[in-house]
């Protein structure tokens, strides 16, 4: 068994052979300062979503349980993941009994595991509302939402192996950091490589293949027109509203599907952007032996992936208009309280709210 070089908390171990205090100075300021704004980002952007969700919960559209738990594993990663590597430059090492080293690098990889999987039930929910929409309206009513329950439950099994691999150890003398340890020659290529493929790969793969039948369903749809609804392999009229369904239009898409399967995409581009630099480098770095990928560029690389936990509520806002419409409220709300400090309760943005718009997305 052998100990990693390095102990960035990222979702593996830094694997470049510098020490964090070989690292210039300079470097880490602007680590903690970058990671600082992150965490502040993060955390104000999905509270804020979230708490508007939350409060609008009577009127919410199955597409706000979805963004409510991507809310909450964007939390996990802020809270888990980028506060405790803001908290390990800060301190150099991790400061804390093994217990809390374990727990800590499993929650880390729990938050991107079901950061991951929460785009997939997302996607999938998708495909399923366009291309077998029947099928979707018979589930409507189910009182919990299986695919959110399974990216959780995966998400929580599958992070199992950090409690293991992880632990609190002697990296020098008398010097503990919670470092991970691999078999050699072959432990730390497994390591990556599966990390990458549960995280990356195989969901960006299934999104994929889940993206194209749904295109190519509202493909169909458009050039049918009236023949059929999408998912729907028989001729008939369009059934618009009938039975609690949402209303259908000529082509065969609401105007809501459509803008759902759009944030989705950017969602899924977003996130890809965000991480996939960071895997590569980790791949690179793992199976070319002749690889020399400095700490420098994987710190830059880690930010620019913790980047995501910052983007998916203001996409979500941006494609729901009731939502924007209540996050505006709110802000205005905060900033008249500020220049009002001595307002009545009848001044408050809240007061006589209790009808909200019907949330547009389906």
């Amino acid at each position: 068994m052998s100990e990693t070089e390095s102990p960035l908390a990222s979702i593996s171990t830094n694997i470049t052979g510098e020490d964090a205090n070989e690292l210039n100075p300079y470097i880490t300021q602007w680590s903690i300062a970058l990671l600082t704004i992150i965490l502040a980002l993060a955390t104000f952007g999905n509270l804020l979503v979230l708490f508007t969700l939350l409060r609008r919960r009577k009127h919410n559209a199955l597409m706000h349980t979805f963004m409510i738990h991507l809310c909450l594993a964007d939390l996990v990663v802020a809270f888990f993941q980028v506060l405790p590597q803001l908290i390990w430059d800060i301190v150099d090492r991790f400061p804390g009994p093994d217990f809390l080293c374990r727990s800590v690098r499993y929650l880390q990889v729990v938050g991107m595991f079901v950061s991951s999987y929460m785009i997939v039930a997302m996607t999938f929910d998708r495909h399923q509302a366009i291309c077998r929409p029947m099928m979707t309206f018979k589930k409507g009513s189910a009182r919990w939402n299986i695919p959110v329950c399974l990216a959780w439950g995966a998400s929580a099994v599958l992070s199992l192996p950090q409690i293991f691999i992880f632990s609190r150890t002697e990296v020098h003398p008398g010097v503990y950091d919670c470092w991970a340890n691999f078999v050699q020659p072959w432990g730390l290529k497994a390591y990556v490589t599966w990390i990458t493929l549960a995280v990356l790969i195989l969901p960006a793969l299934f999104i994929t293949t889940c993206q194209v039948l749904i295109f190519r369903e509202i493909h169909h749809s458009l050039h049918l027109g009236t023949e059929r609804s999408p998912g729907s392999r028989r001729k008939g009229k369009l059934v618009n509203g009938t039975n609690g369904m949402p209303p259908i239009s000529d082509s065969g898409v609401t105007k809501a599907m459509s803008k759902t399967v759009r944030m989705t995409l950017a969602i899924v581009l977003i996130y890809v952007i965000c991480w996939a630099p960071f895997f590569i480098a980790q791949l690179w770095n793992v199976w070319n032996e002749g690889a020399n990928v400095f700490s420098v560029s994987i710190r830059i690389l880690m930010i620019l992936a913790s980047l995501n936990s910052c983007t998916n509520p203001w996409i979500y806002t941006i494609f729901s208009s009731s939502v924007s419409k209540d996050v505006q409220a709110i802000l205005c709300c905060a900033c008249k309280k500020r220049q009002r400090k001595n307002s009545l309760p009848e001044d408050s943005c809240f007061t006589g709210s209790t009808s909200l718009p019907k949330e547009s997305l389906y």
